[in-house]
């Protein structure tokens, strides 16, 4: 659990080991540009929607998977033959994540420059993130098992679900899972009829080779005590 403060994180980056000296001058505009993109991004995907949500949420939320986007690209393995290491992050990185708390009045008032303290940050919902980043062991297809075959494709194009916390409501977002063997599987509808899939232990039940890991069919096929502390957010939409 990590309270998420924008600005501060911002500045914690941008003189950071994270962004090299040629990418500072430039790295907070391209920020600002990538989150004004996925706000509208989201708000045309669920412009059909009867209760718009709040654009002060879409902010903090997709100042987050800026954030995380960045911690991804820094550290993830290039290659899919595992010949080559994962990246690390600097000392000078701040490391949060993946249950995102909002800032308090707390953290508004302490801060120089924090500007006035608004009501609508107690209306915050908490964000939780179901990544790789977080939970490398989730690269696993929940249709036929395969870790060797999938690939991550970006995140959900809808943007954070929400979802029933114990002591407050709060919302989750996650990746996109695909599953290549399957996908070739797929191909072939009468295959799929006659039940010819490609391994013997594939599950029946689950259709399709692109999964979300805010999503119950991905989930399907998990033992519960294999499912991470963090990630059990099987939200509604």
């Amino acid at each position: 659990m990590s309270v998420f403060e924008p600005k501060t994180v911002l500045t914690l980056l941008k003189h950071s080991t994270a962004v090299s000296p040629l990418e500072k001058n430039t790295f907070e505009k391209k920020w600002r540009a990538s989150v004004s993109f996925l706000i509208s991004t989201w708000n045309e995907a669920r412009s059909h929607m009867n209760n718009p949500r709040p654009q002060f949420q879409l902010q903090w939320e997709s100042e987050i998977i800026e954030y995380v986007q960045l911690l991804w690209e820094k550290t993830r393995t290039r290659s899919k033959k595992g010949d080559s290491e994962a990246g690390k992050l600097g000392v000078n990185v701040p490391l949060l994540g993946p249950r995102f708390m909002p800032p308090s009045y707390l953290h508004i008032q302490k801060r120089s420059g924090g500007g006035a303290v608004e009501p609508k940050i107690q209306y915050l919902k908490p964000l939780n993130i179901v990544h790789p980043f977080y939970y490398p062991q989730l690269a696993r297809c929940p249709r036929c098992g395969s870790d060797k075959d999938t690939t991550w494709e970006g995140w959900t194009s809808k943007g954070p679900r929400e979802l029933h916390g114990v002591f407050c409501e709060e919302m989750a977002l996650g990746a996109q899972l695909r599953c290549n063997r399957c996908k070739e599987t797929s191909k072939s509808k009468l295959k799929a009829r006659n039940g010819t899939t490609h391994s013997s232990d594939s599950d029946s039940s689950i259709e399709g080779y692109c999964f979300t890991t805010t999503s119950a069919m991905y989930w399907k096929s998990w033992e519960h005590w294999k499912i991470p502390r963090e990630s059990c957010v099987h939200g509604r939409k």
